[in-house]
């Protein structure tokens, strides 16, 4: 199995080497089935896991063009989700997006395996969260919940895809959803795996918990204080049995956290000290950053205001490097305590507090709707799903493989008028097929289909409307279907098309149309795109 510590705030990842379809509801799967360049992915992955993000992400550079040169996809795929984490920890969000999505098209040439889908999906919301960019963590991540919610649970596949979807969840601050995914976890077959699920619970708990307070909820802190004060204790009995000394000493930095925040600043900073010895404080580990916030408050209230103010200051600026705002809020406040306690009430000290938690309010404000958010576009994947089962043969096209104009229609009376539309017109196809024959023809619509599906959101309903004729419904605003609409025209440009008939060349036509009062989406779409085949052909006009 892989362990990946993932994310800006840090955590602890279980990424388990049995996700393989085959593998569903068994055991553990034999060595054999690991890549032959297995032992690469696991050198990365200990790099990354003792707190040397940047080497890891070094290292899965280097390898993977060989891995992938010699057809190792299983290492290669492990080597992609590695540099994903790794840079996640960096603070390199971007890249980490990047990462994300060249996994995804990694696993689009491969045999579909929903769970390593999930997993990536998982990633690239939490990356795209941390980079401000909501829209699209919220498409992934609902996704991501939606493959690990319809799967078959028990296997060690569906554990390492659930955890990803809650590091993923606990990034947008949805903790409840988060909670009850590591919840249903089951514990006892493994102790190594246990360790790592438990970790990760007393993680969840910590970050929920310092996000409470941070917004002057401290009565409702309270109670996963204390679970994460338990869970770091399970976690060292655990870390016990497996002969695990350092991870005993991080679960001791739990624990002594969780002290801190209660009030116990003393005991606190004493179980600190106890196994400082045996825990090296890193930058990249979470645990390093707790540490401090507990050496800092006690030497806070001890009145060794020196000290404090070392302990501290590195705690926000380390966080802050690797853009772990919650974190580098809570080191900002226990400064500001630290200069209460040293120079006395003032009110600029208070502003500062105040400053410091604004833009956690607002996202804490926010979190009801990116909830809405979640329910909306599951629920669109339970109508798809239960269309399906009524009768899907009678829904889809048969050659391409997309919808039909009756599920179009379906969908449209489910959702009312909220979504725009992309209405595609395959130009000159008359001369294709006249041309290069009826088959030829054929295939162009087909990797048409493909390349509408492999281009637009997860959630949005590509059809078939007939002949050369494509619809796409795109649920959410504007500005999201027009960036939809440019992908997928930019990636007929770029398609191949000389590998099905030489010679060939294929360009679209694509117009976009929003609901108004005098019209639907649908009738604003087909206006554009016969705006479209006026302009020219070959580009994209919105109504």
């Amino acid at each position: 199995m892989v362990i990946a510590m993932q994310r800006g705030t840090t955590h602890t990842e279980l990424v388990t080497r049995e996700d393989h379809p085959d593998t569903l509801g068994a055991g553990l799967v034999p060595i054999a089935e690991f890549g032959p360049f297995d032992a690469l992915a696991d050198r990365a992955h200990q790099l990354y896991l003792a707190g040397f993000s940047e080497r890891s992400v070094q290292s899965c550079r280097v390898w993977k063009p060989a891995t992938r040169s010699a057809g190792d996809s299983i290492t290669t795929r492990f080597l992609c989700y590695i540099e994903g984490v790794a840079l996640q920890e960096l603070g390199r969000h971007h890249d980490a997006v990047t990462v994300a999505m060249d996994l995804l098209d990694e696993l689009e040439g491969e045999r579909p395996d929903s769970m390593w889908r999930a997993k990536a999906l998982a990633l690239l919301a939490e990356a795209s969260a941390q980079a401000k960019e909501v829209s699209r963590a919220m498409d992934a991540l609902a996704e991501a919940s939606w493959l690990v919610s319809v799967a078959q649970r028990g296997s060690y596949t569906h554990l390492s895809a659930s955890t990803a979807v809650a590091v993923a969840l606990r990034a947008v601050f949805l903790f409840e959803q988060a909670d009850e995914l590591m919840a249903a976890i089951r514990l006892g077959e493994d102790v190594d795996i246990d360790l790592l699920v438990v970790q990760e619970r007393a993680l969840l708990s910590a970050f929920w918990a310092t996000t409470l307070l941070l917004v002057g909820r401290d009565k409702e802190a309270r109670p996963h204080l204390v679970r994460c004060a338990e869970q770091g204790l399970q976690m060292g009995r655990i870390a016990t049995l497996a002969g695990n000394e350092e991870m005993f000493a991080r679960a001791a930095v739990f624990e002594a956290y969780a002290f801190s925040r209660l009030g116990y600043t003393e005991l606190a900073a004493a179980r600190v000290n106890e196994v400082m010895g045996i825990f090296p404080l890193r930058d990249d580990l979470v645990e390093t950053h707790l540490a401090r916030l507990v050496l800092g408050e006690a030497a806070t209230v001890s009145g060794d205001f020196a000290e404090a103010r070392r302990q501290l200051t590195a705690a926000a600026q380390t966080a802050d490097r690797a853009s772990r705002e919650m974190w580098a809020a809570a080191a900002v406040e226990a400064l500001a305590d630290l200069e209460t306690a040293e120079h006395g009430e003032h009110p600029a000290v208070d502003l500062w507090k105040r400053l410091s938690r604004e833009a956690l309010e607002r996202v804490w404000v926010e979190r009801d709707g990116r909830f809405t958010s979640l329910q909306t576009r599951n629920q669109v994947r339970a109508l798809t799903a239960e269309t399906s089962r009524m009768g899907e043969a009678a829904l889809l096209d048969p050659l391409t493989g997309l919808g039909n104009r009756h599920m179009m229609t379906n969908a449209m009376e489910n959702k009312g008028d909220t979504f725009s539309a992309l209405f595609v017109d395959v130009d000159d196809f008359k001369h294709v097929n006249d041309r290069f024959s009826h088959d030829v023809g054929d295939e162009v619509l087909r990797r048409i289909a493909v390349l509408l599906r492999t281009h637009c959101r997860a959630d949005d309903i590509a059809v078939r409307y007939g002949g050369d004729e494509f619809v796409l419904l795109v649920f959410g605003d504007g500005d999201v279907a027009h960036e939809v609409a440019t992908r997928f025209h930019d990636a007929v440009r770029r398609a191949r098309w000389g590998q099905v008939a030489k010679g060939l060349t294929v360009t679209v036509s694509v117009g976009v149309g929003h609901a108004a009062p005098d019209h639907g989406a649908i009738a604003a779409a087909d206006a554009a795109l016969y705006a479209a085949k006026g302009a020219g052909r070959d580009c994209v006009v919105g109504a």
